[in-house]
């Protein structure tokens, strides 16, 4: 990856911010919700104590009976599906597997009582039978103002209810009501009179097996006695009172310990969030947020009876709170219940609920506000770092070009940009240039190295040579020639290589001072081809040139110290009986030379080493007359090259007969008067 690809992809870690952000969001959604928990909770409390101070109409402690409002009476039929949901959840008694179940309703002043018994053995009888006698029977106690009346119901099958007193005689008043046998059991639907008002109801079920084995289940003591618990139902005189006690915008309901509604007011204001947040930004808060709420059980608004956590809690004594979504899903509910507790004792519990928009709009705010200073922000550092980045990388780029392009093809050094800057990358820079400006010094020792070395060694092999001479003179015994003959030899040598060091510097002097003209170079090539056959032969000399003149502006006598030299390297190269081909052409604005000879193919190893200096690829058998070869003459064919603003290149023929060497020559530059 590039330098700014890693670069943004670190800036990256800038999401960590959104990411604590959001960690933020949902702590201060944990603070919002326990905050209005804690308020509602100290609303319905204040509710609770509002109430408390006036009790009437609330149930009585210990044990009740509630009576449900019905909106028309039912048909007396032994059937409970027309009491308009009053007998879903009845009373039951009879333990921990209960056989007796029973619920109470009015309707126009009148009450009803509907009675259901799981019985398997059928032992039945007349209410009219003596009450010695054991059946299955039901006894009912009502208590009123006009005292206390018990009543014994019995019917040896289904029919219109056979009702008389525990004496056996007809009652004081006239019930009406039916008994209807079903399989497992029978039920049992009465209505008394009229105005009959009735404080407390009591109610048994005897029940006698085929082995005579009795048992009993309703509201009986431990003393056998029956007992009567007080009837309570919906107290609508509560509703004022909580209408006026309760919070705006709430809902409050109070419910007896089992969870019936007393008295309900108020209504959960509409939810702000429904016109001010957008429908997918509601979901995403409730399912990132609010995944431990569930949806409420879609109960009616004048339910009858409340299924509530919270409020089981608040019934055994401890406040408690819970949030749901409504039925819709359109807005969160919070509810929390306390019990309402009167001279020490839970009386009954009141439930308090309210819309959450609140939460969920001031968590869309701190969301909005969020996302936007994230977006900002993780924009403008990835900006600023795409910045610094794309920097950075151009001046990488410009020292990785400056580093290649620090020597050419030639060997010389060019200049390297320096900077200023004073980060790690100026420093790189600068250090380059110091090696590189080592290198150049370098180079122009080694450069001048050969006319200094040719300069300094002359006077020594002057003396060598003429010591040489005297011994040579001198009477010297016959076995010490050899020696002689090779020290003479040796500094012959060394002289030739001196001389070629010489000519060497003499022609770099010659480049620097050379004075442009211009010239025909098909007439000079053609006067140097005639030198040049007595000097190949016996090898064959081709010559390919054009017709017409080729001018050229240049130093003549360089461009032939040039053709000397590869004519050399071709006659070193070449074998007796191969050829050499000279040939030239118009190239653009200038010419091109070329010299091609047959022999040994180049090492592409060392194609592009030729032309620099103290590089020969002769073996000692193609060396004229095995004489030193130090690699100037390619090295002098490149500076003359350069001088005409051109360069030389060396190939292998195709077809591997050979090799052939290049000149490109564009013509000497004016220079300035």
């Amino acid at each position: 990856m590039s330098l700014r690809t890693k670069l943004l992809l670190v800036a990256l870690s800038i999401l960590a911010l959104p990411w604590a952000g959001w960690q933020f969001v949902r702590q201060m959604e944990t603070l919002l919700r326990q905050g209005q928990e804690q308020a509602l909770l100290a609303s319905a409390e204040a509710l609770a104590r509002g109430i408390a101070v006036r009790p009437a109409g609330l149930p009585a402690s210990g044990p009740g009976w509630f009576v449900h409002r019905l909106d028309y009476a039912p048909r007396l039929d032994g059937e409970a599906g027309d009491w308009q949901g009053a007998a879903e959840a009845p009373v039951a008694f009879g333990g921990a597997r209960p056989w007796l179940h029973a619920a109470l309703a009015q309707t126009n002043d009148r009450l009803h009582l509907w009675v259901s018994v799981d019985d398997a053995s059928v032992q039945r009888g007349e209410a009219h039978w003596p009450a010695d006698l054991e059946f299955d029977r039901l006894h009912l106690r009502l208590v009123g103002p006009a005292g206390d009346l018990r009543l014994r119901l019995a019917n040896s099958g289904s029919g219109a209810l056979r009702v008389a007193g525990e004496d056996g005689l007809p009652p004081s008043i006239r019930v009406e009501g039916f008994w209807r046998e079903r399989e497992g059991g029978y039920d049992v639907e009465l209505a008394l009179p009229q105005a009959f008002a009735v404080r407390a109801i009591g109610l048994e079920a005897r029940d006698l097996d085929a082995s005579g084995k009795r048992r009993i289940a309703g509201t009986v003591a431990a003393d056998g006695t029956l007992r009567a618990p007080p009837t309570h139902g919906y107290v609508g005189a509560l509703e004022p009172v909580l209408a006026a006690l309760a919070p705006a915008g709430m809902r409050v309901r109070v419910t007896d310990r089992e969870a019936w509604v007393l008295a309900r007011a108020g209504a959960v204001r509409a939810d702000a969030s429904e016109e001010d947040l957008l429908p997918w930004r509601r979901g995403l808060y409730r399912a990132l947020l609010f995944r431990d709420v569930e949806p409420a059980a879609g109960e009616p608004l004048d339910a009858r009876r409340l299924v509530r956590a919270e409020l089981a809690s608040a019934i055994a004594g401890e406040p408690a709170v819970a949030w749901r979504r409504d039925p819709t899903g359109a807005r969160l509910l919070l509810s929390a219940a306390v019990p309402l507790v009167v001279d020490g004792e839970v009386r009954a519990a009141v439930l308090l609920e309210r819309s959450n928009s609140e939460v969920l709009l001031l968590t869309d705010q701190a969301f909005s506000g969020l996302l936007g200073v994230s977006a900002v922000a993780f924009l403008a550092s990835g900006g600023v770092i795409l910045l610094f980045a794309t920097r950075l990388g151009q001046r990488i780029r410009r020292l990785r070009d400056a580093a290649e392009h620090a020597l050419d093809r030639e060997g010389r050094v060019t200049p390297f940009p320096r900077t200023t800057a004073r980060d790690e990358i100026g420093d790189l820079s600068r250090s380059f240039a110091r090696l590189l400006d080592q290198v150049a010094a370098y180079t122009d020792y080694l450069r001048s190295l050969s006319g200094k070395l040719s300069h300094e060694l002359n006077t020594p092999l002057a003396i060598v040579r003429t010591s040489l001479d005297n011994l040579d003179a001198a009477a010297l015994p016959a076995e010490t020639r050899p020696y002689l003959a090779r020290a003479r030899d040796g500094v012959e040598r060394m002289g030739t290589l001196v001389r070629t060091m010489s000519e060497v510097t003499r022609i770099e002097h010659a480049i620097e001072s050379a004075e442009a003209e211009e010239f025909d170079l098909r007439a000079l090539l053609a006067d140097c081809a005639e030198a040049y056959r007595g000097l190949l032969a016996p090898r064959e000399l081709r010559l390919d040139l054009p017709a017409g003149p080729l001018p050229l502006r240049g130093a003549p006598e360089l461009v032939v110290q040039a053709l000397d030299k590869l004519v050399d390297n071709a006659r070193g190269f070449t074998p007796e009986d191969g050829w050499v081909r000279l040939s030239a052409a118009a190239e653009g604005e200038g010419v091109v030379i070329t010299l091609a000879n047959l022999g040994p193919m180049l090492p592409e190893a060392m194609r592009g080493r030729l032309f620099d200096s103290l590089v020969s690829l002769r073996g000692k058998s193609q060396r004229a007359e095995g004489a030193a070869h130090l690699g100037f003459g390619l090295y002098v064919v490149r500076l003359v090259a350069d001088l005409h603003r051109g360069h030389a290149e060396a190939r292998n023929l195709p077809g591997g007969e050979g090799v052939a060497f290049t000149l490109h020559l564009h013509g000497m530059p004016w220079k300035p008067v």
